[in-house]
């Protein structure tokens, strides 16, 4: 089961995913997030991972597009509420220091991009 929910919280797009990320997903993600991050007025992107349940190769590029496609945009991103499996996966692929993380939209500067 997927979930791909966005919604504008002032400066802030919040993208709440659920369910598994994998190949099949990414195409549509991908066009529902460049219409967003050329929105006037956003500064910050945040990718709540609360509800993901498994991530592929394909989940773990797509953040890493998204990351670089934000800042190159002038904008923040951060995850949110990554799961210690997640959290996990992103150790052993060396990329928990690439990513800024928090664990709720208040408190993303506990690691820095």
């Amino acid at each position: 089961m997927e979930c791909f929910e966005v919604r504008r919280e002032g400066e802030r797009v919040v993208m709440v995913l659920g369910g598994e990320i994998v190949m099949d997903m990414i195409q549509e993600y991908k066009v529902r997030m460049e219409h967003l991050l050329s929105a006037d007025g956003c500064r910050e992107v945040v990718a709540d991972l609360s509800g993901v349940t498994f991530m592929d190769s394909s989940g773990i590029g797509f953040l890493i597009g998204l990351r670089r496609r934000a800042e190159s945009a002038g904008r923040c991103f951060r995850l949110q509420n990554p799961s210690p499996q997640i959290k996990k996966l992103l150790s052993m692929l060396r990329l928990s220091d690439f990513f800024a993380m928090g664990q709720n939209r208040e408190d993303g500067s506990d690691r820095s991009a």
